[in-house]
């Protein structure tokens, strides 16, 4: 497996170069983060979207797009931010006849790294921004904890509510170079309801955690899963962009949708 752009200086590819992809083991950080034993528990996607992707026509004109990429959250691999971003740079300088060929070598490319079906999309804008959810920033807490602690979340009242609500609060901090990863958190569910200040504390404690965007969120997943009586479940994390690239996974229990709506920050 190809790590070596983690945390390190390197140089802008001038020529493409598709062998700059580096997949990360699923199974690995899931058995890091004490994850694997929970990932029968939901399903979702890991979607991608880069800002600034650029190629060449027949004519050497810059052409630009809007790159989304997404595959399944139990893919065998997943890819490396960084390796990303410097292998999009590759095929800056390349030419192509037509946006279907630069499709096409995209999703070749990373079908081969992550060992998966990989859905490309090139888009003229981005997409639509929706959000039907309760923002949860203003509820009254008293301390935030120094590392993401699952005891915090409380349930609330006995009864059985469905809400949708958000967190535009969070951040996290990157596995390897310990720089911030801001996100808004949507977490609706349906079954007995949670206690929201609880909930904030808990999102807000993961401020100095270290761990991947996936990681993250399927973490949160699993502790409210744990910890409430919940009939459905569905976390979402909407990174804010950083190298032009954002990274939105999301995680459910089967009824839930896993379509990525983007959020105003985006």
């Amino acid at each position: 497996m190809n790590n070596n752009y983690l945390g390190k200086d390197i140089n802008i590819p001038k020529e493409y170069d598709p062998s700059i992809l580096s997949p990360l083991s699923r199974l690995e950080s899931r058995l890091k983060s004490g994850l694997e034993e929970f990932s029968d528990s939901y399903h979702g996607r890991d979607y991608w979207t880069s800002y600034e992707n650029s190629w060449l026509n027949e004519k050497g004109i810059p052409q630009n797009k809007i790159l989304n990429i997404s595959y399944d959250c139990n893919s065998k691999f997943f890819v490396e931010s960084k390796s990303l971003k410097l292998y999009l740079y590759s095929l800056n300088n390349k030419e192509f006849d037509s946006i279907e060929s630069v499709h096409a070598l995209i999703k070749k490319d990373l079908d081969f790294a992550l060992k998966t079906d990989v859905e490309v999309e090139l888009n003229d804008i981005p997409r639509e921004i929706f959000d039907n959810s309760v923002s949860i920033d203003s509820v009254s807490i008293e301390k935030i904890d120094h590392h993401p602690n699952s005891l915090i979340i409380e349930p609330g009242e006995e009864k059985k509510i469905s809400e949708n609500l958000s967190c535009s609060l969070f951040r996290s901090l990157c596995p390897v170079t310990a720089q911030p990863d801001w996100a808004t958190i949507y977490i609706s569910y349906s079954g007995n309801a949670i206690n929201h200040s609880g909930l904030l504390r808990y999102l807000l404690s993961y401020r100095n955690h270290q761990g991947f965007h996936e990681e993250c969120v399927e973490r949160i997943f699993v502790d409210i899963l744990k910890r409430c009586r919940l009939e459905e479940l569905s976390v979402k994390a909407n990174f804010l962009r950083r190298g032009g690239i954002e990274i939105n996974p999301i995680r459910t229990t089967p009824d839930y949708s896993t379509d990525l709506f983007r959020e105003v920050r985006q």
